[in-house]
């Protein structure tokens, strides 16, 4: 069923990784964009090209929501992001709408086969919600369609896209790079993406660009050097965990080649949208951090693994790594230094766990994103068993502003733990969502009410905040004061995580952003490990009934002890980011679950949080031994 034509692109694309295999994701694209979806006998078509077993491609294409297995989409395939931010923006009234326009509900096609609707889990548009991305089957392109939030800006998209005019350029509509602010004298990540053609070479070299990559990589500095300046500096992890970036690559094991660099782009977490602006409106920013980073610990090769739903930021970096080699910044002999580089691209295909770092790797290699064990870490063993250092996008940014200026000025702002600026990202119920780029230490109230303006008259007062993406614990409005830096958040109860932070206002209702929360962490379990492949859809239905009136007076015990018997209890962190908003929900705003189910039952929930008998595991509030086992646990039905 394949050309030649595709089956060429297929070898080209296995030509550019070390193992041909992690080339099987990128073909898989290849096949969907030719014959429209991946029936079997495509998928063993590409098995063929790759000396793989049908099923085994098969089992790798299931993995992955962007690859459609089961059936054909319509000419455009329209998916509303739903997802807790897009939620507070309004995206059930685009759903309503799109489902009305369109004369479809959701998973279905038009009658003519042009458009399909369905829902997908976030985005990285929070600040621009309501939203949609719409993927053109023909040619495979992925367009975002951002604040859409009255009638008439729907209309005007839809018939953009009917008319066949949706995908003349890929660029974000409205185009732009979205509402971002800040401290002006902490603008440095963001300082270019306003600027025309900011994307360019030619506009990044102009403003002092590669300059400090050059000179570094031709006797400015030692790779040591680098490294200390780097650990001076105490640049902490931008992807949740803030590990300091200089200490993970003194980790390196002396002497073992080669070693890769893999940039962590799969920005999944809810909330999350900071890194998406980088790579689609200042990339050469991050390739400069590349090449001082692969400079400072000795990798020839170096991967940017971009979640799928970036197409836009793929095909912006993907541009840009042509032109840097085309400089010769980038191959054989960059900056004349006789050093070596060599970067790829590689996208993602729709899978949150691969926001792990193992998971991801595991994924680049060709398999499904399932995370591994713990030590051996990557640094000793990664990417294709070799040394490897995985750094989140915005970590890699912050490197070229270290070495052009040095240690001592980056440490200049923060505290003293949590050094130099940050971009937050602002979304929610509040009047101006946006990246907000300021030092470590700015507090929660003066980001929400003086960047962001306030609270939107529709959301009322304040009555929570999740200060570092969905998978933190929730704040209330007695801890507005926080600074916001690592330290300070942990004190709180908290953790600073992505620096997403996600407000919501008194009109919210927390049980359903508890039973939203959960439908994703369902949805993005990897299958890996029974508590979170189990334990998620349990609690998902358990806060459906809740809240629609149908709860049980053991119900929060039970939600308490089914999250304590998955947090902590998986093989990667996904337990606890499964239940952490869920288990400080509770603890916060038990009044709101106790009287959703008082109101249903009209007896009183049991008064205190369960406690848990070491002999049994059990919760006292929900186990008595003359309770059948159905009263005790109250198990919904799995429904996958």
């Amino acid at each position: 069923m394949l050309s030649e034509q595709a089956k060429s692109e297929i070898r080209a694309l296995q030509a550019r990784y070390p193992v041909p295999r992690s080339a099987l994701g990128s073909a898989l694209y290849v096949a969907q964009r030719e014959i429209g979806w991946l029936p079997p006998p495509v998928l063993a078509e590409v098995a063929a090209l790759f000396g793989l077993d049908a099923t085994e491609v098969g089992e790798f294409a299931s993995f992955y929501h962007m690859y459609n297995t089961h059936r054909e989409p319509g000419q455009y395939h329209i998916e509303i992001c739903d997802n807790v931010p897009c939620m507070l923006g309004g995206a059930a009234r685009l759903g309503d709408l799109l489902q009305e326009r369109l004369g479809i509900g959701f998973g279905e096609t038009t009658p003519d086969g042009k458009f399909s609707l369905g829902h997908v889990e976030c985005l990285g548009a929070c600040a621009t919600a309501p939203m949609f991305m719409c993927t053109e089957k023909a040619t495979a392109k992925i367009r975002y369609f951002e604040e859409l939030d009255t009638p008439e800006k729907l209309d005007e998209v839809l018939a953009l896209i009917g008319a066949g005019q949706g995908f003349d350029t890929c660029e974000r509509w409205p185009v732009g790079p979205g509402r971002h602010g800040g401290s002006p004298e902490t603008n440095f990540l963001l300082a270019r993406v306003d600027k025309p053609d900011s994307h360019r070479i030619e506009t990044y070299i102009a403003d002092g660009g590669y300059e400090t990559a050059k000179a570094v990589t031709t006797g400015g500095k030692t790779p040591q050097q680098v490294s200390d300046e780097v650990k001076a500096a105490n640049i902490r992890g931008r992807g949740g965990a803030g590990f300091p970036a200089g200490t993970k690559w003194g980790f390196l094991p002396a002497g073992k080649y080669p070693r890769y660099l893999v940039v962590n782009a799969d920005e999944s977490e809810p909330g999350t949208f900071k890194d998406r602006m980088i790579m689609e409106y200042d990339p050469h920013q991050l390739l400069e951090g590349m090449i001082l980073a692969c400079y400072a610990i000795g990798a020839e090769r170096a991967f940017i693994y971009v979640r799928g739903e970036y197409y836009f930021a793929a095909e912006r970096l993907a541009g840009a790594v042509v032109e840097a080699e085309a400089k010769g910044f980038l191959g054989e002999n960059i900056f004349g230094s006789g050093k070596a580089l060599k970067v790829v691209v590689h996208r993602g295909a729709g899978a949150y766990e691969c926001g792990e770092e193992t998971a991801l790797l595991t994924s680049l290699e060709g398999y499904r994103g399932h995370p591994r064990l713990k030590p051996p870490f990557p640094a000793v063993e990664g990417l294709y068993a070799k040394p490897t250092i995985v750094n989140n996008v915005e970590t890699i940014a912050n490197v070229p502003h270290v070495l052009r200026r040095g240690a001592d000025w980056y440490k200049q702002w923060g505290t003293p733990q949590s050094t130099g600026f940050r971009v937050f990202c602002l979304s929610g119920q509040v009047k101006q969502p946006g990246l907000y780029e300021l030092p470590h230490g700015v507090t929660l109230r003066e980001l929400i009410y003086t960047y962001g303006g306030g609270l939107t008259e529709e959301a009322g007062e304040l009555k929570a905040v999740i200060p570092g993406g969905l998978s933190v614990q929730l704040l209330d409005p007695s801890q507005l004061d926080t600074p916001l830096d690592y330290e300070n958040v942990a004190a709180q109860g908290s953790s600073l995580g992505s620096a997403a932070v996600i407000v919501i206002g008194a009109n919210q209702s927390l049980v359903e952003i508890a039973r939203r929360t959960l439908a994703f962490y369902r949805e993005e379990s990897c299958g890996k490990c029974t508590p979170c492949r189990e334990g998620t859809p349990w609690l998902e239905a358990i806060l459906e009934r809740i809240e629609h009136g149908e709860g049980r007076v053991a119900d929060i015990a039970l939600l308490n002890y089914l999250a304590d018997m998955i947090g902590g209890k998986s093989f990667c962190p996904f337990g606890y980011a499964a239940v952490w908003g869920l288990q400080s929900n509770l603890a916060k705003f038990r009044p709101e679950f106790d009287a959703a189910i008082a109101g249903a039952t009209g007896l009183p929930v049991i008064p205190v949080r369960p406690t848990y008998r070491p002999d049994t595991g059990v919760p006292s509030g929900v186990t008595s031994p003359s309770l059948p086992l159905e009263e005790k646990f109250n198990a919904p039905t799995h429904r996958r």
